[in-house]
């Protein structure tokens, strides 16, 4: 305190308060929301005439029989007698890294047996091609990878499961845009 007098402290100068623009406020005007009357109710229908039911009954009148049911020894067969294998579980396959690397898209055809339990047996590469129709073998084995891994709804003959054979499906291997 004694160095604030001793230097003759002065007072900083007044610091004007900023400029503030003039804001214009639209005029607000009240809005009413006006309710419709309610409508009057529809005129009720004119009401309906009893109907007079003759409650006697004779007792000679109804047949009354008690029998058991009668039972037939037809036995009824599946609900499916045949159908195609259906796919149930196709996951992608991974994209060769090489490929990838190189910008190269392309196919595989594969050729697999279904078995009775709806597993793929035996799967084997029939051609692979790229984008241009070249044949290549670099998607090949993540085609048969993939392949492995299907899962199906079995061939069925006359209700029973079967093995398909020669199955052949195509994987097309394409970058994302």
């Amino acid at each position: 305190m004694t160095q604030l007098i001793a230097t003759d402290y002065q007072a900083p100068p007044e610091a004007l308060p900023p400029k503030v623009a003039p804001i214009h406020m639209p005029e607000v005007k009240p809005t009413v929301h006006r309710k419709e009357p309610v409508k009057k109710p529809q005129e009720l229908p004119p009401p309906m005439q009893p109907v007079t039911v003759d409650r006697r009954v004779e007792p000679g009148d109804i047949p009354i029989s008690f029998e058991p049911p009668v039972v037939t020894k037809r036995k009824l067969g599946p609900a499916i007698v045949s159908s195609d294998p259906l796919p149930i579980y196709k996951p992608a396959p991974s994209y060769p890294r090489r490929a990838l690397a190189r910008g190269i898209e392309g196919y595989v055809v594969v050729e697999f047996t279904i078995s009775k339990n709806g597993s793929v047996k035996n799967p084997s590469v029939v051609g692979g091609y790229d984008g241009s129709g070249a044949p290549t073998d670099i998607f090949n084995s993540a085609a048969l990878n993939a392949v492995e891994r299907f899962k199906y709804r079995p061939l069925l003959s006359e209700g029973q499961p079967v093995e398909k054979h020669g199955v052949r499906n195509r994987i097309t291997f394409k970058m994302a845009e």
